[in-house]
């Protein structure tokens, strides 16, 4: 029942009830000493004066003479209860008083916070780059409002690269689409047809709807890497030599040699994921070689993260693509790379593995005589 009042009128019965408590607890002690020495006073008198002799005894005063009657006793009775009385109206006359200046002055405390509730509730994602006012009245409700500024920062990024990942993700699908279109249009425009047209129809469109199914089978692994497990144990040397060993009909057929270094280097993860991580780095580094080139895969552990480094002896990247290479679709030699079938989805997919699993991938060195990139894990269970 409290949590569905509003926060003032939580903080103001909180405090009334802490008033409450106090009042009682106060006028409790100080009511219980008086009556306990009224009570040593009636006691006194009933020891000195015998109840038949109370209206015998006088009493000297600064006004004048104080007879005792035989009703004292019944006096003093009294007197405990109006003094019980007043105590416990004084306590509700105090609570009331106190509870209504708390009222009044949580509402006034709290105009900064509703003040960002309103601003925050005209927040929405068309309107992110719009900024929290920030109030310097308190430190609790600037740094929720500097909190808030940060995570719409976040989430502004976050729109924008989901809305450039559409946009590529869109022109790389209609791409094929619309290469497989005209192409079929052209044909149907021609009222006769050989054997070499339909060769030449069909394996067009069987390449575009490969590259097609390539870009639909990466996108649908890169919205399934959170829900996949990621913690088996992990031999790279093992894995490494899988990779290399999957690869070697395709460096063979580009005249490229693979190397690796053992080093007995181990970390927990995704197995899948792990090797199809480092299976791109490979598969780029032999796709985008020399020939005649060479691709050396090493591994070696720092602290809580291990580290695979695959050199190539390719062309190398050029120092302002060192971080746009890791980003959905991008290509650095876009005719290139559609002659080979990328998609540009592949060092991507690294990317996104390796924070996966705790870790980072970056581009060390490059320069016309070939590249060195480095992707690091976590070596132990981070979940």
């Amino acid at each position: 029942m409290l949590k569905r009042l509003s926060l003032r009128w939580q903080l103001t019965l909180m405090t009334a009830l802490f008033v409450i408590f106090c009042c009682i607890a106060l006028s409790y002690f100080i009511s219980t000493s008086a009556v306990l020495h009224m009570d040593k006073i009636e006691d006194s008198f009933i020891t000195i004066f015998p109840k038949e002799m109370l209206s015998d005894v006088e009493i000297e005063t600064k006004g004048g003479f104080f007879t005792l009657t035989d009703d004292f006793l019944a006096e003093v009775s009294d007197t405990k209860m109006v003094f019980w009385q007043q105590s416990i109206f004084i306590t509700l006359i105090v609570t009331c008083i106190s509870s209504g200046f708390v009222y009044m002055i949580m509402g006034y405390c709290l105009r900064p916070l509703n003040r960002l509730s309103r601003q925050v509730r005209q927040v929405h994602s068309q309107n992110l780059h719009k900024k929290i006012e920030v109030e310097h009245t308190s430190r609790e409700i600037t740094n929720l409002s500097d909190a808030f500024n940060e995570m719409l920062d976040g989430l502004e990024n976050a729109f924008a690269v989901q809305r450039q990942f559409a946009a590529n993700a869109a022109h790389e699908l209609r791409t094929p689409l619309a290469i497989t279109r005209s192409k079929l249009d052209v044909f149907k425009k021609q009222s006769e047809h050989s054997s070499g047209d339909y060769e030449t129809i069909f394996s067009v469109i069987e390449l575009q709807s490969t590259r097609l199914s390539k870009i639909v089978d990466v996108l649908l692994e890169m919205t399934e890497l959170q829900s996949i497990e990621r913690s088996d144990p992990i031999f790279l040397d093992e894995l490494i030599e899988e990779i290399l060993c999957d690869l070697t009909d395709f460096a063979k057929e580009r005249n490229v040699t693979l190397q690796q270094q053992f080093s007995g280097v181990e970390c927990v993860g995704s197995s899948l994921l792990i090797y199809r991580a480092i299976y791109n780095l490979v598969e780029n580094a032999i796709k985008y070689n020399v020939e005649g080139g060479r691709v050396f895969i090493h591994t070696k552990q720092a602290s809580s993260f291990v580290t695979v480094v695959v050199e190539d002896t390719g062309l190398g990247i050029p120092e302002s693509d060192y971080e746009k290479v890791f980003e959905p679709f991008y290509r650095v030699d876009k005719s290139r790379s559609r002659s080979m079938g990328g998609a540009g989805l592949g060092l991507a997919l690294v990317k996104e593995i390796a924070r996966q699993h705790g870790g980072t991938v970056q581009v060390l060195e490059s320069s016309p005589g070939g590249s060195k990139i480095q992707i690091t894990f976590c070596s132990i269970n981070h979940l």
